[in-house]
């Protein structure tokens, strides 16, 4: 088994520390973990005795073994299919193949992406999405902010308190006022890292407020003081970045968050749709003759 595989399929056990080294390494596969220990503890901001714990806990006998392993894996990928596939840099493609180019493209980065992010990472944020104690607060920018307001539209459905954060930067700094401890922000920041949304989340961090950052291999300055951190690639085969595998990354979390909620969560979406269903909302949905808001469950008499 792959490294890689073994950092996100949940079979290691490992601390907050190590978390930061493998999501260095998964950041940069494997090319992160032919450095140095110091280089790769420098990467990881942890130090060097902790990058040698964490091959260790992972079944190597020292750094150097660790690497000749990650050395076997980039021979066997030279000799594989996937070494003739570049999603970034590939050559001129000729205009009647550009469809079939970046579909495949987006297949490879897919498969990428599975491999980016330790399986108790992403446990962490599916914990954390669904936790009632928690309101939730969704931020973006400038491309990204679709990306936040399609997990908020989801989770929205599924559970209470989860707002967008206004794109109206007076509004954004008053509603800090009233983050605390009690809030989760679940940021989407991308090279080139917008400033508004660094700025917003940075205060919100301030005031006690954890964070789940969506950003791609480079990280985003806010991954310093993210609770947990989803990278996904963003080189795609044209000059703009591709939010696909990130979009993947939404999927995901949705599905699981979804899994875990399922009775209160069905409960909750069954009581929308009686509220859609007296407005007409959709063509499945006429209106009813009467569009008198129902009354919460919890508040109906007899």
């Amino acid at each position: 088994m792959a490294i890689r595989d073994r950092l996100t399929d949940g079979s290691v056990q490992l601390t907050p520390s190590d978390l930061k080294v493998a999501r260095a390494l998964l950041a940069d596969y494997p090319a992160a973990g032919l450095n140095t220990v110091a280089q790769l503890a420098a990467l990881a901001g942890v130090s060097g005795p902790t990058v040698v714990r964490f091959v260790s806990r992972l079944g190597f006998d020292g750094f150097p073994d660790f690497q000749k392993a990650l050395l076997s894996e980039v021979q066997a990928r030279m000799n594989s299919p996937l070494a003739m596939i570049d999603a970034g840099k590939a050559a001129a493609v000729p205009q009647e193949q550009i469809y079939r180019e970046v579909i495949r493209s987006c297949v490879v980065m897919l498969e990428a992406t599975s491999g980016m992010v330790p399986a108790a990472d992403f446990d962490t944020a599916a914990r954390l999405v669904i936790d009632p104690a928690l309101r939730l607060h969704f931020i973006g920018g400038r491309f990204s902010g679709y990306l936040a307001g399609m997990l908020w539209q989801h989770l929205r459905q599924l559970r209470a308190d989860c707002q967008m954060v206004s794109e109206n930067w007076p509004d954004r700094v008053d509603s800090l006022i009233d983050i605390g401890r009690r809030d989760l922000i679940i940021a989407f920041d991308y090279r080139r890292y917008q400033v508004d949304t660094i700025q917003f989340v940075t205060t919100a961090t301030e005031r006690g407020a954890q964070v789940i950052l969506f950003t791609d291999p480079w990280a985003s300055p806010l991954a310093a003081t993210a609770k947990v951190v989803l990278a996904a690639p963003v080189e795609g085969p044209s000059p703009f970045d591709t939010m696909v595998p990130a979009l993947a990354q939404v999927e995901a979390l949705i599905a699981a968050a979804t899994m875990r909620l399922s009775a209160n969560s069905r409960a909750r979406i069954a009581e929308i749709e009686v509220l859609r269903s007296l407005s007409g909302i959709t063509e499945d949905q006429p209106a009813e003759n009467s569009k008198k808001m129902p009354r919460r469950a919890d508040q109906a008499g007899e």
